[in-house]
């Protein structure tokens, strides 16, 4: 009879662990995530770094890594929220093992400045996705500087030469009234 595979170490439930172990072999249980959450407008500046810091925390003291970590300030809600009609955006992309969303989310419903949170897993194909437009765009960065330093050196052909003077229409001399 086959037995199950056996997890050592840290359950994947409680978020502890970067790897777990089946038949033997070590398989990692790092996934992507990224926050959002909204903390409420009359929240001083200084607090919501403090917020920020907290969230930081709890994600790299369960095991995780922060990847990025943005701070996008006040902006207008799409619609009201426990009656406010702005909040202070905070985005946080990180990895950890699954049983670490289950705290983050625990940590924003009990911390009474934040309003709205969504946390949501990022899979391998978004993040090939995003590092395929990020190598695009440089790519594209470097061929319009390399395209305009070439149209710089053909101005310059250019204005080496005489210029023609307009002709207008009343300079026909070809023609003339009979």
């Amino acid at each position: 009879m086959r037995s199950l595979p056996r997890f050592t170490g840290c359950s994947v439930l409680d978020g502890c662990g970067a790897s777990i172990s089946i038949y033997g072999k070590e398989v990692n249980v790092l996934k992507t995530y990224e926050a959002l959450y909204i903390a409420r407008p009359d929240v001083p500046d200084d607090e919501i770094q403090t917020i920020a810091k907290e969230v930081e925390n709890l994600v790299t003291a369960n095991g995780g890594a922060i990847v990025r970590s943005e701070i996008w300030g006040k902006r207008r809600l799409a619609y009201e929220v426990q009656k406010c009609t702005e909040g202070n955006y905070v985005l946080l992309r990180f990895e950890s093992a699954p049983g670490l969303v289950a705290r983050l989310e625990n940590h924003f419903r009990l911390t009474d400045a934040i309003i709205r949170y969504l946390v949501v897993h990022f899979d391998e194909k978004t993040l090939r996705l995003e590092a395929l437009q990020k190598e695009r765009k440089e790519a594209e960065i470097r061929n319009s500087a390399s395209a305009a330093a070439q149209s710089d050196d053909d101005d310059e052909e250019e204005n080496d030469r005489p210029r023609r003077s307009r002709r207008y229409r009343d300079d026909d001399d070809d023609m003339e009234d009979e």
